[in-house]
């Protein structure tokens, strides 16, 4: 029997199982690690992309990669160029913007501006899956001439998402391993662009290759080791089990549900182990 007392509210932390710690305590870094950047950007590509539990496609639109530290550094660098006030959000999104701004003014899909580029995460964390005016947002994005930034921080611990990238605003996206493998002590990720721009910070790191090999090092660790999808395989029957018995409503996202009336939601971390 699953108790209640374990569920967790407000905060929704990612799943941090015993092997991912396992491994980490066995990790031996070599003194003079040398890892090939291209070839490691190709395969931690396709390792993103490798996934069975969602349904993603349009990613040969996206042909410029970079490396990034997690989707923080991500939306981190959006803010970086644009600032906060010439980006667009969406209430209830990432809890970030507003510790930044806590008089933050929020966009609607109503209030959509015409040329002023949108963050939105993917899944949304309000939502536990993809916004539920996602393809109203992207329509109108389409007719304003709205660039799209997504941030697919939680896409790593989802399943039963289908998408496709290829919309024509949508610039770019990042992915990160920091809820895949609990790798938030080691971030690491990938941003797709549909083109380069040689003044933004992260393709300038990039060519630069001034992302620590470290990080490059334990990431390849856990790529080999571990799939895309490890935690939503494996815990996936037990979550709908544990909102069954708790009269939980499930989500897409194997470390949180809503309750019933989806006014509360609730981290499943403590159940899993």
């Amino acid at each position: 029997m699953y108790n209640k007392n374990n569920l967790l509210h407000p905060e929704l932390p990612p799943l941090h199982l015993q092997e991912f710690n396992e491994l980490r305590a066995g990790l031996s870094v070599p003194v003079q690690t040398k890892i090939d950047r291209n070839k490691f950007t190709q395969k931690i590509v396709k390792h993103f992309i490798n996934t069975e539990v969602n349904h993603l496609s349009g990613f040969d639109a996206f042909k410029c990669y970079d490396i990034i530290l997690g989707c923080q550094q991500y939306v981190d660098n959006l803010i970086s160029k644009n600032g906060l006030k010439g980006l667009q959000i969406f209430e209830h999104d990432y809890h970030y913007y507003k510790s930044l701004d806590p008089n933050i003014k929020y966009t609607t899909v109503e209030t959509l501006e015409p040329g002023k580029p949108l963050l939105i995460a993917l899944p949304f964390p309000g939502h536990l899956g993809p916004h539920r005016d996602m393809d109203i947002i992207l329509q109108k994005c389409n007719e304003k001439n709205i660039d799209v930034h997504l941030d697919c921080a939680w896409l790593t611990s989802a399943f039963n998402i289908t998408f496709n990238f290829d919309q024509p605003c949508v610039k770019s996206f990042a992915m990160s391993f920091s809820k895949a493998y609990g790798l938030h002590w080691n971030k690491i990720g990938v941003r797709w662009c549909r083109s380069v721009d040689e003044r933004d910070a992260l393709t300038i790191q990039n060519k630069k290759e001034t992302i620590s090999t470290l990080n490059l090092f334990v990431a390849d660790r856990y790529m080999e080791k571990y799939p895309i999808d490890y935690i939503c395989k494996k815990f996936k029957k037990e979550y709908f089990v544990i909102c069954k018995q708790l009269k939980l409503r499930p989500s897409n996202i194997i470390h949180a549900c809503f309750s019933i009336d989806r006014k509360l939601l609730y981290g499943l971390k403590n159940f899993f182990r």
